[in-house]
């Protein structure tokens, strides 16, 4: 069994359970690769990781094994699972609905701080995509996914988008598609502002069009294995 590198613990953010920062932990170290691929695990394993014990860390097994982000064998740990690129491509065609739904919604119901942040987040990937700072894309597009999905209003579309968002960013760490991203930027600026301007048939297209575009980038990535 592979080792597990263990982290600093982290402090659960403010509003956060325990078992809500084991998720946060974990699901960005399976997302990143840090637990990669194939990788056998423990909770025993994962609650030293977490520094957050071992009852949060089952209640965020549970919660990652729904998403698709760990495999659970009975009496014989977990794994996480090889990214399977035809589950992405399946995955997409149901975010690329839902997350025009969010998009379209946001444009209608976000407050203007909502508006405005959505814009300074994708300025922010558009910056970090221009100086060559993948890390500093990726975070910003992980708070712009989940801003998105606040501002829509609809609680049931931004639970659903979440683990597909999350199935999309771990893709994107495997096939390492720096190329994209500056274009990738841009078609999120598309999105933030049309929704700043409350434009909801044009957020809907921006919307369409990013996804078409992650799409592209995942069979290009294919094609290059």
């Amino acid at each position: 069994m592979d080792a597990v590198e263990v982290e600093t613990p982290s402090a659960p953010a403010i509003g956060e359970t325990l078992a809500d920062a084991a998720y946060r932990l974990i699901e960005d170290a399976i997302v990143r690769l840090a637990l990669a691929p194939g990788m056998r695990l423990t909770e025993q394993e994962l609650a030293a990781r977490t520094g957050l014990g071992r009852t949060p860390v089952r209640e965020a097994v549970q919660r990652l094994v729904a998403d698709g982000l760990l495999v659970v064998f009975p009496r014989k740990g977990m794994a996480v699972p090889a990214i399977n690129p035809m589950d992405v491509l399946l995955a997409l065609d149901v975010r690329a609905a839902l997350e025009r739904v969010a998009a379209t919604a946001a444009a209608r119901r976000a407050s203007a701080a909502q508006r405005s942040e959505l814009t300074r987040l994708a300025d922010d990937m558009l910056a970090a995509a221009e100086r060559g700072d993948p890390a500093g894309y990726m975070q910003a597009d992980q708070r712009f996914d989940h801003l998105l999905g606040e501002a829509s209003g609809n609680p049931f579309a931004a639970r659903a988008l979440a683990p597909l968002q999350s199935m999309a960013r771990r893709a994107w760490y495997y096939f390492r598609r720096e190329q994209d991203l500056a274009s990738s930027s841009r078609l999120h600026v598309a999105v933030a502002q049309a929704i700043a301007a409350g434009d909801q048939a044009r957020a809907g297209e921006a919307s369409d069009a990013l996804i078409a575009h992650v799409r592209d980038g995942l069979k290009q990535g294919l094609a290059e294995l």
